[in-house]
């Protein structure tokens, strides 16, 4: 004895290239925020790198010592000194131009390996080149090293360019794929629906609700007498 399934009987076969969005699109808006979210975690860490390579280590050098600097045009260099640091230091730049140094209004440090370096003097000079930086100090015990004065403001800077802004537009693709998620699972949806013979779900709205008769004739109110006119009984 056979059955006879009804239209609303039997699982539903959707083809996928019908389903909206398609998939490669949903594909590249994720390669896209997944990009940019790498490229804010890689950039908060080069910029935190950077940081702390501002102190040139390798050149830093004792009271009488000496160390090369670069002036560069758009560079800012500067005089570190290891702490505790000396209350006074006296420092010579000879090189290709004049140099003159400046203290700083705020306070910076850098603190690598257990050691904290101090920014105390900014180097000003007008002709690019290579420079010889020699730092003294009364008590002849301070170390001194040359490096990077740029300072919090351009750190600042640096992480807004490089970790802020893609980090931001990475989520907002993501939002916006996790929205296409949701449209395509409800295109899913109603295309299963269609191809089972049930119509989709209305677009606003779950509209009227009858009950098993479906729905009744058109209803009229009782009769009411005008006002003022005898009752009849």
């Amino acid at each position: 004895m056979s059955k006879h399934l009804g239209p609303g009987a039997g699982p539903s076969h959707v083809d996928p290239s019908l389903i909206r969005p398609r998939r490669g699109v949903l594909a590249g808006v994720w390669v896209a925020a997944g990009l940019l979210l790498l490229g804010a975690v890689a950039g908060f860490v080069l910029t935190l790198l950077s940081a702390v390579d501002a102190v040139d280590r390798d050149q830093a050098f004792r009271s009488g010592g000496s160390a090369r600097v670069e002036v560069t045009g758009d560079g800012e260099p500067a005089v570190y000194g290891r702490a505790p640091v000396p209350e006074r230091a006296d420092c010579t730049l000879d090189g290709p131009g004049e140099a003159t140094f400046s203290r700083y209004g705020a306070s910076y440090t850098v603190k690598l390996n257990r050691t904290t370096w101090v920014r105390l003097l900014r180097i000003e000079a007008g002709t690019p080149g290579t420079y010889t930086l020699r730092c003294t100090d009364p008590a002849g015990s301070a170390t001194f090293a040359p490096g990077d004065g740029a300072g919090l403001g351009a750190l600042a800077d640096a992480l807004l360019l490089r970790s802020a802004l893609p980090g931001v537009a990475g989520l907002a693709l993501a939002g916006v794929a996790i929205a296409l998620v949701v449209r395509r699972s409800r295109h899913r949806n109603r295309l299963a629906a269609e191809a089972l013979g049930r119509p989709g779900p209305p677009p606003h709205g779950n509209g009227p609700s009858y009950g098993p008769g479906g729905p009744a004739g058109p209803q009229h109110d009782a009769w009411q007498p005008p006002p003022g006119a005898p009752r009849q009984e």
